[in-house]
């Protein structure tokens, strides 16, 4: 668990960086984040997953509480969330190109260890 939440976080940072970094991509991320987000990664995100992009400004900060433990559930992943985790590649949203194909970005190859479909635990 304390894996998963430090794979999502790294995510988060290597969006967030590029979101202050480029305008046009922070636009895009909060006009419409399931829709860029599945730009970025080269992939579907279930109707089911809701994201939502929340900005700070000088008199306003957010923390974002994960959802409480079921500590009666497994570690292990039912058979739909591993099809949901396997197979595919991806990479980060580099201005209509896909970087990380030498495997330079760590983001992307976070997400190859996840299977390409990592995402959607990294954010969920």
């Amino acid at each position: 668990m304390n894996d998963q939440f430090e794979q999502r976080n790294h995510l988060q940072n290597q969006l967030i960086e590029k979101a202050m970094k480029d305008e046009v991509f922070r636009n895009a991320l909060v006009a419409s984040p399931k829709s860029t987000l599945e730009e970025v990664f080269k992939m579907k995100i279930p109707e089911s997953l809701n994201i939502k992009i929340l900005e700070e400004d000088a008199n306003t900060i957010y923390l974002i509480l994960p959802p409480p433990l079921d500590i009666g559930t497994s570690d292990e992943l039912s058979e739909s969330e591993l099809e949901l985790v396997s197979g595919g590649t991806c990479g980060i949203y580099d201005g209509g190109q896909a970087s990380g194909t030498d495997g330079s970005d760590s983001a992307t190859n976070t997400l190859r260890s996840q299977g390409g479909g990592g995402i959607l635990q990294l954010l969920n």
